[in-house]
C-alpha cells in the first residue's frame, strides 16, 4: 500500500452504494499522515468530506482545509470551465466578454462532452499545479463518479485525439492520457462490495478501463466485509448451533437470530471474495463494515490505518 500513497493522482472507482467516497476519505487521510499534502477532489457530489473528516464546514468549489495537510474541493463543470478561463483570460471582466456573451455559451453547450473534461481538466491541473517550482499537492485522490459516467470521463482524452485536429486541445490531452497510463504516477483504486451485483460491476469495470482505455486497477479495495464471528468448526459456531437448535427466551432467540444472521452474511461476503479473487487478481485490501451509526472522522482514521496496515 505504500506505493500506493506515493502516487501523484489516485483515481477511486466504483459502483454507486459501496463506500467509494469513505474509501477516498480514508486513502486521504493516509497520504496526509505521511506527510504528503493532499487534495481529496469531487465534481457535483452531495458533500460528505467535511462530515467524514470533521472540518464541520461543507466542502464547495473553493479548496477548504480539512487538517493538517488534507484539502477538499466538490467543483463543478461551470466553476471548472470559469477557473480556466480566468487562468487564460487573466482578467473577470475579460472573462466576462468572451465566455458569458450569448453566442459563446451556446457554442459551448454544443461541445459534447465539454463537461466532463473541464472536470478532468481541473483535476490533471491541480496534479501538475507548481508554485516558487515545487509541486503545490503531493498526490491527488479523486473520488470520480459512479463507473458509467466514470468511463465516459477518462475516456475523453482518447475521443479528442481522435477526433479533433491537432492543436493545443489535443496537446493537453496528450499529455493528460499520458499521466493517466503512466503507473509511476498514476493509481487506479477500485472499490465493491463482496456481494453479487457490486462484483460483476467491478470485474466489468476492470475489463473496460483495460480493452478501452488501456488503465489497470492498481489496487481492489472490498468495503463492508462481514467479520469472521462464528468461523466453521469453531467454538462460537458450535455455541450458535445449539441455542438455535434449543428452544429459549425470547430474548437469547433473537440474540441467536442475530448471530445467524451476521454468520450468513459472512458466508456470503466469503464467496464473492473467492470470486473476486478468481476473476479479478489484482492486490487486494478488505476493510470491515463498521457498527457505528454513522462514519466520522474516527471511523474514517481507523480505515485508513487498515490500508496502511
Amino acid at each position: 500500500m505504500s506505493e500506493l500513497f506515493d502516487k501523484r493522482l489516485i483515481l477511486v472507482l466504483g459502483k454507486g452504494g459501496v463506500g467509494r467516497t469513505t474509501v477516498a476519505a480514508a486513502i486521504g487521510a493516509a497520504c496526509a499522515r505521511r506527510g504528503r499534502r493532499t487534495l481529496l477532489f469531487q465534481a457535483n457530489a452531495n458533500d460528505r468530506f467535511g462530515e467524514l473528516l470533521g472540518s464541520g464546514a461543507p466542502v464547495g468549489t473553493s479548496i477548504t482545509r480539512l487538517r493538517e495537510n488534507l484539502y477538499a474541493v466538490n467543483t463543478n463543470p461551470a466553476a471548472a470551465l470559469e477557473e480556466y478561463g480566468l487562468m487564460i483570460l487573466k482578467f473577470r471582466r475579460v472573462y466576462r466578454m468572451v465566455f458569458e456573451n450569448r453566442v459563446t455559451r451556446y457554442f459551448l453547450r454544443a461541445i459534447p462532452g465539454l463537461d466532463e473534461y473541464s472536470v478532468l481538466g481541473k483535476a490533471w491541473y491541480h496534479t501538475n499545479e507548481e508554485e516558487r517550482g515545487r509541486p503545490v499537492w503531493d498526490t491527488l485522490v479523486f473520488d470520480m463518479p459512479a463507473s458509467g459516467h466514470s468511463m465516459s470521463m477518462l475516456r475523453i482524452p482518447w475521443v479528442i485525439l481522435d477526433t479533433v485536429p491537432e492543436g493545443p486541445l489535443t496537446r493537453d490531452a496528450r499529455t493528460l492520457r499520458a499521466q493517466l497510463l503512466d503507473q509511476s504516477r498514476t493509481a487506479v483504486v477500485l472499490t465493491t462490495l463482496a456481494e453479487e451485483m457490486p462484483v460483476v460491476e467491478a470485474g466489468e469495470l476492470s475489463a473496460q478501463l483495460t480493452s478501452q482505455l488501456g488503465l489497470s486497477v492498481t489496487r481492489l479495495v472490498v468495503n463492508q466485509v462481514y467479520p469472521d464471528r462464528f468461523p466453521a468448526g469453531s467454538p462460537s459456531e458450535k455455541v450458535l448451533e445449539r441455542l438455535l437448535a434449543a428452544p429459549a427466551p425470547a430474548d437469547l432467540a433473537a440474540l441467536a437470530g442475530h448471530g445467524r444472521t451476521a454468520q450468513r452474511r459472512r458466508r456470503l461476503n466469503e464467496r464473492y471474495l473467492a470470486e473476486l479473487e478468481r476473476d479479478l487478481p489484482v492486490p487486494r485490501t478488505e476493510l470491515p463494515l463498521l457498527f457505528v451509526p454513522r462514519i466520522g472522522p474516527a471511523e474514517v482514521d481507523a480505515l485508513a490505518r487498515q490500508l496502511e496496515t
